[in-house]
Parts: structure tokens; sequence; C-alpha cells
């Protein structure tokens, strides 16, 4: 039952009656006056013991309460526009504007299908109520965490965050808020949320502030390798370049911004070529000014073994070797073991394929070639390395690098695997585009450790743009 009184004061009396005249539920009641929920839902909801030991349930409330829980905002709005005409004190009544004004803030952030769907998570949540060190009330989703806390204060603060406080202690970021809770933010400048706080949150403000601000760290990063790709084609083509010449040529190459035609560039999505050519359509590539020359007497990449140490072997048959060679356990010892193309090093978890008629294949257990085998489970085989620390030998690992495309990239990539103590078995070179080259490297290492070294140094050269390890 809903009763409608003139007052908020009348609510608490119209209340008292009811208490002292029938036993109350104690779980039972809520007062929404006092603490509204987001959407500005304002109400005394209590549940009594009547007649005949029935419960009944009474929402006690005013009319302009009234009409909130049954139309919405805008019926609160007209309703208080009958009596003043002054909007402001509207606004200042209701708290129900500035939830309005995160909502539009979320929508206008993010794309609409984001905005639905966390718009529909807020709205089937209980909510939670939390404080900041100055007193100001915070609600919040149940399941929120300080970063939520942090994003709900303002972005700029939740863009900074680095840690918190929860009642005067450091907690954990991830730490779940309970009502009551007083939240301080500690964050610093110059800062941008990781990528993995989106799994972390739970309002639809966090979650599309941190995408924004993941996309926006991405673009800058992407911008500045392709600044500097675009810097070196003007360089070496011997033109001016400049930001000013670049926005007269945006339209030609389809681009709203000169930092989304360097972010494109940066990307591999358009070649430095192409934004030299936007600014001086007579240029017509590098290769129409070059003198031919004499053939180099500099053996090149052959001078490669000698400098630094490196080994070239002749590429693998690819067939399979003696069970003696493939230190494994879980095999008869007759059975002839082979690595998998893209080849496992210890610290991988493995598995053998018995294909008939050529032995037992050693897959990586994520290998994508594993797929055609799912539904041939007889063919598989539980296998375990069968090596110890004093290992005196290396296993096969393929790796794809991505270098930017000049003179002396491909020696800085094979430094680093011979200066790691790895050596290339095999490179195939694929030009990418102008600015990129892609290398799929075979390599030779110890084990997981020692391969996950050499390409966190490769990562770590200015002249590499990614360096993984290949899905084999």
């Amino acid at each position: 039952f809903r009763v409608i009184v003139e007052d908020t004061a009348e609510c608490y009396r119209a209340l008292g009656v009811v208490h002292t005249s029938w036993p109350m539920v104690p779980v039972r009641f809520k007062d929404y006056i006092s603490v509204p929920k987001q959407n500005d839902y304002r109400s005394l909801h209590t549940t009594i013991v009547g007649p005949a030991r029935q419960r009944v349930e009474l929402q006690i409330r005013t009319e302009g309460m009234h009409k909130i829980a049954e139309l919405g905002i805008a019926a609160h709005a007209l309703y208080k526009d009958g009596l003043s005409p002054d909007k402001r004190r509207l606004a200042a009544e209701s708290s129900a504007f500035a939830w309005l004004r995160r909502t539009i803030a979320n929508l206008a952030e993010g794309d609409p299908e984001e905005f639905l769907e966390n718009t529909k998570l807020e709205l089937f949540h209980d909510q939670v109520f939390c404080f900041t060190p100055k007193g100001r009330l915070i609600a919040l989703p149940r399941g929120a965490t300080p970063i939520d806390f942090a994003y709900a204060v303002h972005t700029e603060l939740g863009n900074g965050m680095v840690g918190c406080k929860i009642n005067g202690r450091l907690a954990p970021l991830v730490s779940e808020l309970r009502n009551g809770d007083e939240v301080e933010v500690l964050s610093t400048d110059n800062q941008s949320p990781p990528a993995a706080w989106e799994s972390l949150v739970v309002t639809g403000k966090a979650r599309a502030a941190i995408r924004r601000a993941t996309r926006i760290a991405v673009r800058r990063q992407y911008g500045g390798l392709g600044r500097q790709l675009v810097e070196r084609a003007f360089q070496r083509a011997g033109r001016a370049y400049g930001d000013d010449n670049l926005k007269a040529a945006l339209p030609r190459l389809a681009r709203a911004s000169v930092e989304d035609v360097l972010a494109a560039v940066g990307r591999g999505e358009m070649a430095s070529s192409d934004v030299l050519r936007a600014l001086y359509p007579d240029y017509h590539g590098e290769r129409a000014h070059i003198v031919s020359e004499p053939a180099p007497k500099d053996p090149g990449w052959f001078s490669f073994p000698k400098s630094l140490g490196l080994i070239f072997k002749p590429a693998s048959s690819g067939k399979a070797q003696p069970m003696s060679d493939v230190p494994v356990i879980g095999l008869d010892a007759d059975l002839p073991v082979r690595f998998a193309e893209g080849g496992a090093v210890p610290g991988d978890r493995i598995v053998g394929i018995l294909t008939p008629g050529e032995g037992v294949t050693v897959h990586r257990i994520d290998s994508p070639a594993l797929a055609r085998f799912e539904n041939a489970l007889d063919q598989w085989f539980d296998v375990r390395w069968d090596v110890d620390g004093g290992n005196a030998r290396r296993f096969p690992a393929r790796i794809v690098v991505v270098s930017i495309n000049e003179p002396g990239s491909l020696a800085q990539v094979a430094a680093v695997v011979a200066e790691h103590d790895g050596n290339i078995e095999n490179i195939t070179m694929t030009r990418r585009t102008d600015d990129f080259v892609e290398m799929t490297i075979d390599i030779s290492v110890w084990d997981l450790k020692h391969l996950t070294a050499i390409l966190q140094q490769l990562r770590s050269k200015p002249v590499v743009n990614s360096a993984e390890r290949a899905h084999g």
C-alpha cells in the first residue's frame, strides 16, 4: 500500500504512527528519503504484521516523491514547475539531474551498444553508499571497486589513480566497497589507466572512460612511431615536412587530423610514402632517384656469422628423429618423434600426436594445429619433458618480428639473438609496407625462460615494432 502525505516531516510522523500501532519486520525497513537511490527515488518502505498475522508492505512518500516513482525525472520537473518558476531550484533540490548528466556523458564517451549494456547492468544492481574524505556521498552499484569510486568523483581522478585508502588504510584497487566506506583516492599526473582495469570495474562510466583513455594511449603510441617514419621518409626524399603542410593534404589522405594520419602510418594502415605523395604529387619514390652503383664488396648478411658469432644451419628436413634426440617421457622407445612446425621448448606444456606410419609429433598445448585432432583422441599422447638443470641441448622455437624497414634493422635483430646466446636457423622476410618488414625467424634456445628473455630484449629495440612467438 502507498501512503501519500503533504511533506517530508509528515512521512516520518506517519511512520511513527504505523510502528506504534503494529509490530514491524526489522529487516524490511528502508529509508530512501535520507539516502535516495541514484535515480532520485525517495520513499519510506516498511513491512508490518497486521490483522490475522498478515504481512503488509507500506510505502510512505510525498506527492512529489510519488510523481518521480511513477513517472520518472521528467514528471518531477513538471511537478516542480507548477510550484516554482525557478529552474535552478529544481536542479539544486534533485540529484537526479547529476545522475542524468553522468548517463549522457557515458553515451558521449562510448558507442550506443556499450551504453545500453552498461546502463542495463547499473539498473539491475543494488547500491552501496560511500564517502569522500570531505564527506561527499557517492552512490555506486554493489560490487563496485575503488576504481569505480574514483571515476564517479571525476574522470581525471580515475585516469590518474595509482592507489587508494579505505577507512584510512591502504587497500587493493580490486577491493569490493561496502556501505559507509570512506575512500581516499591516491593519484598522480600524466597517468593512464591500464586496459586491464576494464575487467575490474562495474559502472558504465568507469568502463567507458577506461576504454577511451586506452584508445588515446594506443593512438599516441602509434602516432609517435608514425611521426618517426614520416619524418625519416621526408628526410630521405630531401623534402620539407611540417604539420601545417600536412593539414592541407588531409582530404587527399581521407583523415580528419594530423594525429589520425600519423597513427595510421604507425599502425601500418598507410605508408609514409603515401603521405609524401599527398604533399608532393611530383614525388615518384626513392628508387627513381637511385643511380646504379657497382655491387658492394661487403659480404653483407654473410658477414654475420663472423661478426656476431652466429651459426647458420641448413633447413631441417622435418623427418622424425630417434626418441633419444627428443627428450620427452610418455612414449615407447621405438616410436620416431619430431617437433611440430614452430617448435617447442622446455617450459611449454606439450602433447604428442600420433600419425600412423610417421610417428609422434610434439606440439605446444596451445597450438592451433591441434584443432584438427579434436575428434581423434586415440591419437593423443600425454608427454612431458625429460630434461634437468644440466640440459646441454637447444630446442627449436619460431618467432615473428616486425621491424622498421630501414638499413641495419635486420642486423640489429640478429645481434640481439646472438648477444643472448640464441642461434638463428632460418629467416623468412615478407615486406608488408614501405615502412615495415615482417620476419619469421626460427631460432634455437635452451628453454622458455631463455626464449622470453630474447623476445623482451627485441621489444626494447627502437627499430622493432613487435616481437611475438609464432602460433605454430
